[in-house]
């Protein structure tokens, strides 16, 4: 997965794979007795991969990491000694997100009139810390909560912490679209989780 901060999207895209894992895998085909490992693609293609795949902390939406570390008390993130530190833009754009989502805020001055110095979860930060699931589910849950409409949010935010429940195999994808017409929603594909969880209850 790809976090884009711009987009605040994660996509999947397909790449090659690095040349570390490419090792790893070919150990497997001689693990339990003599093996051999044939791959799809050339000796040049292989040079030319990374030796090793991006750290997921580079390539990931920092919001959680930023809300545990701060639930924790591991101080300022920019002065943290990760083994890989994080693109600066990424750590802004989790801290812009937790604000948003009103889970973090300026945390007040030492000394009145002085200008505020770094950020403080709000008690929603607190809580939705203690949930381990991404900020912004969470923070749907709470308003759920608030809202009177828990139980519908929590199959929903399940629903979307996992791979799409829905199978669609490409050898019978015209049977799976009519199996899952029946639970579409025509307001909402959400609403469409929901109605799978009902059937499956």
């Amino acid at each position: 997965p790809r976090y884009s901060p711009r987009t605040r999207t994660t996509a999947m895209p397909v790449v090659p794979i690095s040349r570390s894992s490419a090792d790893q895998r070919a150990g497997r085909s001689g693990r339990v007795a003599e093996g051999v490992c044939v791959r799809l693609y050339s000796e040049e293609d292989y040079q030319g991969r990374p030796r090793y795949a991006l750290p997921e902390i580079l390539r990931a939406n920092l919001a959680e990491v930023l809300l545990r570390m701060l639930a924790l008390r591991l101080g300022d993130v920019s002065a943290f000694p990760f083994i890989d530190p994080p693109d600066p833009r990424a750590v802004s754009d989790g801290v812009r997100l937790l604000t948003e989502l009103d889970a973090l805020e300026a945390a007040p001055s030492p000394k009145d009139g002085q200008p505020a110095t770094g950020l403080r979860l709000t008690p929603r930060g607190r809580f939705m810390a203690r949930m381990p699931v991404d900020p912004r589910l969470s923070r749907m849950l709470l308003e759920a909560r608030e809202q009177g409409c828990l139980e519908e949010m929590l199959v929903i935010a399940a629903a979307l912490s996992i791979p799409d429940p829905r199978e669609r195999p490409l050898d019978k994808a015209a049977q799976a679209d009519q199996a899952h017409a029946a639970f579409k929603d025509p307001a909402s594909d959400f609403a469409g989780f929901l109605n799978i969880w009902q059937a499956a209850r």
